[in-house]
């Protein structure tokens, strides 16, 4: 898919502007502070109703302004328009496709697929678990948009659960949330287990090529709970029987998807502590382009890809090579504060911010 226009209204530093874009890719240069990164932050919350930065929503409200808006016109992969609208006013969402309003934000994730490139990124290797399962968890919905309910459904019982543990409750309550807790469990682990093994397969391939200092990665799934991906609930149920005394005294669960964990790895090694920035950051930038990847092959749908500020970490050759991926099959944005990322891709319009420029 194109996205060929974009109007920001109050959102972030632009309190009113619009962009037009070329669907061979952009060129955004600016100085630190002109507004590169909320141009793509902005694109980016048009696939998901959501800071892809974690930004709260009236965080993203220009200045004094009480609300944003943000119309996006994107086109199919079969020059099919696809109008977009979102708008935040009073703690309170609305997106339009095409002029109808939809009851779910999570509608985007069948419609529209962007994938943004950060330095930040790197936080997927040597950041916390949570940063690595949000990330996770939205590639996985952007590849299998049905996942997205399973995993608000699991959420739900574990938020009840929860609460039932810090309460006097009786065997019966505590059974029934017990069998939820493991259906659901066991509703959501496939798709993980899926994903990992579609992203693992294209790590054995092409991708290896990138970087001799990243061959052979590997990312694998760290389940509290050992053999995860082969329980049935009833043998969930029996560990939680055995857990009780322990959840009681700390009033929460202590085992399940919100709580496991992703493995980088080369040679067998974990990155976080034996690999090289460099290496962590060819790995997380791989890691993107293959999600581009099955996003492509399994859904239909060519992504955007956005890149703020990456090839300023990155030599000139495996700049090259990051580009030849891209293999003109994705519309893409490549943000910079430098003029020599034109090097690279000196064949992509450019659209300038900032004065001066």
């Amino acid at each position: 898919m194109k996205l060929n226009k974009i109007e920001l209204l109050n959102f972030r530093s632009y309190q009113q502007q619009c962009f037009d874009f070329e669907s061979g890719g952009n060129l955004i240069i600016g100085a630190n502070g002109s507004g590169k990164t909320n141009l793509l932050e902005a694109i980016a919350y048009t696939s998901i109703g959501k800071s892809i930065r974690y930004h709260q929503d009236q965080d993203l409200v220009f200045n004094t302004a009480e609300h944003f808006a943000i119309n996006a016109l994107y086109e199919t992969d079969l020059s099919v328009p696809k109008k977009l609208h979102l708008s935040y006013a009073n703690s309170r969402k609305i997106l339009k496709i095409n002029g109808e309003v939809k009851r779910q934000l999570s509608a985007l994730f069948s419609e529209v697929k962007v994938i943004y490139c950060a330095p930040d990124d790197i936080g997927l290797i040597n950041g916390s678990p949570r940063m690595r399962r949000q990330y996770f968890d939205l590639a996985i919905s952007q590849l299998f948009p049905a996942y997205i309910g399973i995993l608000r459904d699991y959420l739900h019982v574990v938020d009840q659960r929860n609460q039932l543990l810090k309460s006097e409750y009786s065997p019966s309550e505590k059974k029934s949330w017990d069998a939820r807790f493991a259906q659901s469990l066991c509703a959501l682990y496939p798709y993980r287990k899926k994903y990992l093994q579609l992203l693992n397969q294209e790590l054995c391939g092409a991708y290896k090529e990138i970087s001799e200092n990243t061959r052979n990665l590997k990312i694998n799934y760290v389940p509290v709970l050992r053999n995860a991906f082969g329980l049935m609930p009833e043998i969930i149920e029996q560990h939680l029987q055995t857990l009780e005394p322990r959840e009681k005294q700390w009033q929460r669960c202590l085992v399940g998807a919100h709580l496991d964990d992703y493995s980088f790895r080369i040679e067998d090694f974990g990155m976080r502590a034996r690999a090289s920035q460099g290496q962590k950051r060819i790995a997380v930038i791989i890691l993107k382009m293959i999600q581009a990847q099955l996003i492509e092959s399994n859904t239909g749908i060519r992504p955007v890809i956005l890149f703020d500020d990456v090839f300023a970490e990155l030599d000139y050759v495996h700049g090259e090579k990051i580009k030849a991926l891209c293999n003109n099959n994705y519309q893409i944005f490549v943000a910079s504060p430098k003029e020599d990322v034109r090097q690279i891709f000196g064949n992509l319009q450019v659209i300038r911010l900032g004065s001066g420029l």
